[in-house]
């Protein structure tokens, strides 16, 4: 059940942090909440500007069928754990869509190309199998980005509503989300959570991508789709399809 306890501290350097000393003796779906947090970090290690109007929240999961998955060849292991973070990200997105939020390849949420939110997940190795997996993700809620000429490109979701958001409830309908989107994963109803995420991706076919490597590298294709693992396939100028991982691109970029 998510959550099944709420961990909770005035502030703290880092909620990934927190969850990791916890691994051991924090229950399955376990949430960790804090008003305030000195140091904050995404995909990379890289650092982002945390502030009181956004709604940071970070899961932990310790499923029982980690028993069996961690007995599983590594290229399944990492399938299914893939397939979580599809999950997870749903849920997330379920409660976005409303503000035209889409999902945005590979671990954002965007409005237009302006950012809304992202999501980290983090598997936890002890023993040379996985013990839990964190996932952390913050939702710019009520802070004032654009307004404040600050040099981001993000908006938050007061910015797109005109209304300041309930974060409570934000956050309580999105651990409702959460825990439905688990129950359907730990049911290995694999093949569904890939459907829809898929289908939530379908609004870039055929459009153009710029795509920012880790190494510097700029690439730009026309969307094809999205495979089975997380990837998407690019098509090139010569026809040529190529499928791109997450774990090499830094930034995507829809063109117009």
């Amino acid at each position: 059940m998510i959550p099944s306890k709420i961990f909770f501290k005035p502030e703290i350097y880092n909620s990934i942090d927190w969850a990791k000393e916890n691994i051991n003796n924090a229950p399955d779906g376990s949430v960790f909440m804090a008003d305030a947090h000195k140091f904050t970090r995404g995909r990379q290690n890289r650092s982002w500007l945390f502030d009181k109007g956004q709604l940071v929240i970070t899961l932990l999961l310790k499923p029982n069928i980690l028993n069996i998955l961690n007995i599983l060849k590594n290229e399944d292991l990492g399938l299914r754990l893939n397939n979580l973070n599809m999950a997870i990200s749903l849920a997330i997105l379920e409660n976005l869509e409303k503000f035209n939020i889409k999902l945005k390849w590979p671990n954002d949420f965007n409005y237009d190309n302006f950012k809304v939110a992202g999501i980290l997940s983090q598997a936890i190795w002890q023993d040379n199998k996985i013990s839990g997996i964190i996932f952390g993700f913050a939702i710019n809620t009520n802070n004032l980005i654009k307004n404040n000429n600050l040099n981001f490109n993000a908006i938050s979701l007061r910015e797109i509503s005109g209304d300041i958001i309930n974060k409570e409830n934000l956050f309580k309908e999105i651990l409702v989300s959460c825990d439905r989107y688990y129950k359907i994963w730990l049911n290995l109803e694999f093949e569904n959570i890939f459907n829809i995420w898929k289908e939530k991706l379908n609004y870039l076919i055929n459009k153009n991508i710029l795509i920012h490597k880790f190494d510097g590298e700029k690439i730009t294709g026309k969307f094809i789709g999205v495979l089975e693992n997380g990837d998407i396939v690019l098509e090139f100028e010569n026809k040529i399809q190529e499928a791109i991982s997450f774990n090499i691109v830094e930034n995507i970029l829809v063109k117009k």
